[in-house]
């Protein structure tokens, strides 16, 4: 007979297995639908036109990427007062593999909780809640990120707007303004907690201090940077497919596609993404079969790139207690 804990545990177990395969569906059911959009031969038609030059450039750029983003994790971690920082073959492993399973599973966060988890020594006494504050400075790097995709978003528009794509820089300054507030609740919540009740206060003090501003603007920085490698990545691609579409206007598209990873209910954001796609580059005149090829094509480089992280855990795989 299970006891309350043991019910919950199962109901627990049950809800993440009906999560895990409704996103499997919707994965498969908007993939299904977009290819029935267009004809297979027209997709491989497209295909055909990427030249190597362009492939081999968006590999490289999303290689770089990746370091981009190993040396911004670690800054966020100098940022909130982490004293034990791991050595670079340890974050490079732990970023490789988290990697892989933002990528591969579904929901696009499992490998940042890997990385949250893994790194809560790098906070020794500092961290009152054991894993909270690794994990909190991962969250924090997630909204940096999200912060910076809506700079450049926003600023491409202002600059260069694209017609059909109406009102972005309304909603993408009212994102902004959101993601800004989220980071400046987290970085003084600790000191707001003794004046909040106890309920309120006591999660909050288990949040990291933001020790540090230097390396916390840093970390900003290449947020921008890898937001910015990805629309090269991104148009590198589609120009080579249709040499129509010039980077001001990819510089626009490719933030408000890379925000379609974020969508929780597919597997990597297949579906969404080529959705994205189509909807954006559409705007500039790209037919929806080159959309959906090059959308293939890049998520081509995050699946390869990510693919590294597999083979590293293979290798070398993480303990039980971090996988946890």
């Amino acid at each position: 007979m299970l006891d309350e804990g043991g019910r919950r545990s199962a109901g627990g177990e049950k809800r993440r297995r009906y999560l895990r395969w409704g996103r499997i569906t919707v994965t498969i059911g908007a993939v299904a639908y977009l290819a029935s959009r267009v004809e297979p031969r027209d997709v491989l038609d497209a295909f055909q036109r990427l030249s190597l030059g362009a492939a081999l450039t968006a590999i490289t750029v999303v290689v770089v990427g990746l370091l981009c983003g190993m040396i911004r994790w670690r800054m966020l971690l100098r940022a909130y007062g982490a004293i034990d920082i791991p050595p670079w073959p340890r974050v490079a492993h732990l970023y490789l593999v988290g990697h892989f399973y933002n990528t591969y599973a579904p929901g696009g966060v499992g490998g940042d909780v890997i990385r949250g988890v893994a790194s809560r020594k790098a906070f020794g006494d500092l961290d009152w809640a054991g894993a909270t504050s690794g994990v909190a400075v991962v969250f924090i790097e997630r909204v940096i990120g999200v912060s910076a995709l809506l700079v450049l978003a926003t600023s491409a528009y202002l600059i260069s707007p694209i017609p059909g794509i109406e009102n972005v820089g309304l909603w993408a300054a009212l994102g902004l303004a959101a993601a800004g507030g989220a980071l400046v609740g987290i970085a003084i919540a600790p000191r707001l907690a003794p004046l909040l009740p106890e309920k309120l206060g006591k999660p909050l003090r288990a949040l990291p201090r933001l020790y540090s501003a230097g390396p916390f603007l840093i970390a900003i920085f290449l947020s921008l940077i890898i937001h910015a490698i990805n629309i090269v990545a991104g148009h590198a691609i589609m120009h080579s497919l249709e040499p129509s579409v010039t980077f001001a206007q990819s510089a626009v598209v490719m933030p408000l596609i890379s925000a379609s990873a974020f969508f929780p209910f597919t597997v990597g954001g297949a579906g969404v993404r080529e959705a994205a796609f189509a909807a954006l580059y559409g705007t500039v005149g790209v037919p929806e079969a080159s959309a959906y090829a090059a959308s293939l094509c890049f998520w081509g480089t995050q699946l390869l790139s990510a693919g590294v992280g597999g083979v590293v855990n293979l290798l070398v795989p993480l303990s039980g207690r971090e996988r946890d």
